[in-house]
């Protein structure tokens, strides 16, 4: 892997020439020791502008990259990657927790990210998502096999975001999704069981009675509710 990722810099480099800042990568193929896999390899391109012409130069690049199983690179300009801190505040502090420099200036050194800034957004993510959880079981309700389906669905769009409330509260946010939900149910004080349960849904085939189902949803949202109350008031 390390020969195809040198080979993607010289590319880069050769289609960006003096325009190209910086090549970083983070994920999991930083943070974890185990044998990365190419879809663990994520990447930030920084350059001094990006117009259509540039963008154009480094198509090529990232059609031979993305042909190799990687995943589509994040491209920046200088002024955009300052200034887009506070608005994508959860995915550079998720980078600055374990990233690699391959090219260029180490632009995120020194950075600070804003906790009130992923408070907020961790906030109106968790809640979108239950507003739109609620509103696909008006059309659910009545239907075990669909709120069920609902809820298997939904878990792991919410574990995305219960991941910046350990950050938050100063823990280690890089876990499985179980231990996850354990994580900030143990450290808000907030019965995790059912979101436990419907994460394991996911992958179990079994038969619930429609009241099973019922009392299931009940728990998920209450459980739910608790935690954005609970994201709420970190101050």
């Amino acid at each position: 892997m390390k020969q195809t990722v040198d080979e993607l810099v010289r590319r880069l480099v050769e289609a960006h020439g003096d325009d190209l800042l910086s090549v970083i990568m983070y994920g999991a193929v930083v943070r974890s020791d185990a044998t990365p896999k190419a879809s663990d390899v994520q990447l930030l391109v920084v350059t001094r502008s990006l117009p259509a012409a540039q963008l154009a130069r480094s198509a090529p690049v990232m059609r031979w990259w993305m042909n190799g199983g990687f995943p589509r690179a994040g491209y920046f300009t200088r002024s955009e990657l300052r200034n887009a801190l506070d608005v994508f505040p959860i995915d550079f502090m998720q980078i600055q927790s374990g990233y690699r420099v391959l090219y260029g200036e180490d632009l995120l050194k020194g950075v600070e990210i804003s906790h009130a800034h992923v408070r907020l957004l961790t906030e109106y993510e968790l809640r979108g998502k239950l507003v739109r959880l609620r509103a696909l079981y008006l059309t659910s309700s009545g239907d075990s096999r669909r709120t069920l389906q609902l809820m298997t669905d939904s878990i792991v769009s919410f574990i995305q975001f219960m991941r910046p409330i350990l950050d938050l509260i100063g823990d280690e946010p890089y876990r499985g999704r179980l231990e996850t939900i354990r994580r900030v149910g143990d450290r808000l004080n907030v019965d995790s069981s059912a979101l436990e349960r419907v994460l394991r849904l996911r992958n179990e085939h079994v038969d619930l009675m429609d009241v099973e189902v019922d009392d299931l949803f009940a728990s998920y949202i209450d459980s739910i509710e608790k935690i954005i109350d609970a994201v709420d008031a970190i101050k």
